[in-house]
Parts: structure tokens; sequence; C-alpha cells
């Protein structure tokens, strides 16, 4: 396997992006690695963290070396992967944009069937609301620790000290608006009604976000084809490293070493 560190311009958000990706390399170390076009996960970082931070913190690379998988880690800042109401537009980037540069760069499969998307924190919440938004690209998509109930999630955040002043007004607008709009994971499942994609859910014990996926499984579960795990763990690396083994086995159930 190849760890690749891209660094390219948008057109969409007008500045230089960095990407990280983990490229399938048939070699002596796997020589079982077909060719491709291969597979493509999305996996989103979290609010604090950019694109350097899974393999930094995790053994994905491990996880997926004998995959025909190519794992696409993009930095979006403390965006939430959202087209800001006061700032950039990085939705269109996440969905649009960038599959576009990496599919004239490298040799993966733009079927949708062969695209997942992932996410830890803020990036839970980026990829399911890139994959309910946009259930056309997306055959599957995991959250670990997400932040799926955003309206549950400013009114706890209300009380508390932000580092920089109006910076979820300026991602998500007036916040009294959130229940029920663009944002809003639950209304953005509500509105597919043909095309759905596979979801997974994962949390830890002892997690601050718990309940908020809780409320998220039981309402969306209902209407989806949902997988759901909690296991011990708070909002930490070790957690999620662990949850990782657990979505690329979720993922590639045949294939997966791990």
């Amino acid at each position: 396997m190849a760890l690749i560190k891209l660094g390219c311009f948008s057109d969409t958000l007008q500045l230089d992006i960095s990407v990280t990706l983990i490229f399938p390399q048939k070699c002596d170390r796997s020589p079982d690695i077909p060719s491709g076009p291969y597979k493509v996960l999305y996996l989103l970082h979290g609010l604090k963290q950019n694109e350097t931070s899974y393999v930094r913190n995790s053994m994905v690379e491990r996880y997926v070396r004998d995959l025909p998988l190519v794992v696409v880690m993009p930095a979006v800042g403390r965006s939430f992967y959202t087209d800001q109401d006061r700032g950039y537009p990085y939705f269109t980037f996440l969905t649009e944009e960038l599959p576009s540069i990496l599919s004239t760069m490298f040799n993966i499969s733009t079927k949708r069937e062969d695209t997942y998307i992932a996410g830890l924190s803020m990036g839970g919440y980026g990829a399911f609301k890139a994959a309910l938004k946009r259930p056309d690209l997306y055959a599957k998509a995991a959250s670990m620790s997400g932040a799926l109930d955003l309206v549950a999630l400013t009114h706890k955040m209300a009380d508390v000290k932000q580092p920089f002043g109006s910076e979820w007004e300026n991602t998500f607008g007036d916040l009294e608006n959130v229940a029920d709009g663009p944002h809003d994971l639950f209304a953005l499942a509500r509105a597919n009604s043909i095309t759905k994609p596979e979801l997974y859910v994962t949390c830890g014990d002892d997690d601050f976000l718990l309940e908020d996926n809780q409320h998220f499984v039981e309402i969306v579960r209902q209407s989806y084809q949902l997988t759901y795990e909690q296991f011990p763990g708070a909002h930490t690396w070790d957690f999620w490293d662990t949850a990782l083994i657990r979505i690329v086995r979720w993922l590639f159930p045949i294939e997966a070493a791990i």
C-alpha cells in the first residue's frame, strides 16, 4: 500500500487543499491486490483534526492493507463538511469537486456501489449528511461518536464558551432554525424515499454524545438498514481505532483479514 499526500487547488473553495490517501499497492507485502478501478472510502476527521489525524492516531493503514480500497482523508477545518451560511462551500467540495479531481488522477471507481463514507465526531455528522443528502453517491455510510443530533448539540453547547464567537451561526445560520432545516440529519433522512444508503453507527458507553446517537438510531432505523454497536469507550482515539476495525469488517465482511 502507498501513503500519498496530495496538495492541489480547489476551484470550489478558491484555495489550496490537502488530502491524504491510502492507496492499494500490489507488491511482495500485498501480492493479492487486484488491479483497479478501486473502491473508495472517504474518511472524515473531527472538529479539531485534519487530513493527517487518522494515520497519526490510528492503525487504519494496517486495517485496509490487503483490500482493493482507496481511503481518502481530506482536510476541511472546522466546517462540519457543510456549505457554510457565512463561509465556504465545503459540502459541495466534498461531494462534487473532490471525487471529480481524484477520478482524473487515480484509478478509482465512480460507481455508487463502490463508494463509501465514514467519519468520527464532526466527521460522523459530515459522513451522514453527505450520504443522506446525496444517496445517489454513497452505498454505505458509517459514524463513530458522531454529532448526529445537531439540534440537541446546539442546546448542549449554548452555555459553553466557544473559542470563536459566531462560529456556529457562521456555519449553520440561525440556530433557532436548525430543526427540520437543510443541516438537520433527521430531516434529511425523512426526505429520502427510494435510494437509501446502508448506515452504521457506533458510540462509546462514556461518550458525551451517546444519548444523541441512541436517539438518532431509534428514529432512523425505522426506515433505514442500520447497524448499531455500542461498546466501552469515550470520545477518544482508543475508541475510534477499535471502531475502525468494526467499520472495515462491516464494509468488507469477507475480504477483511483483521
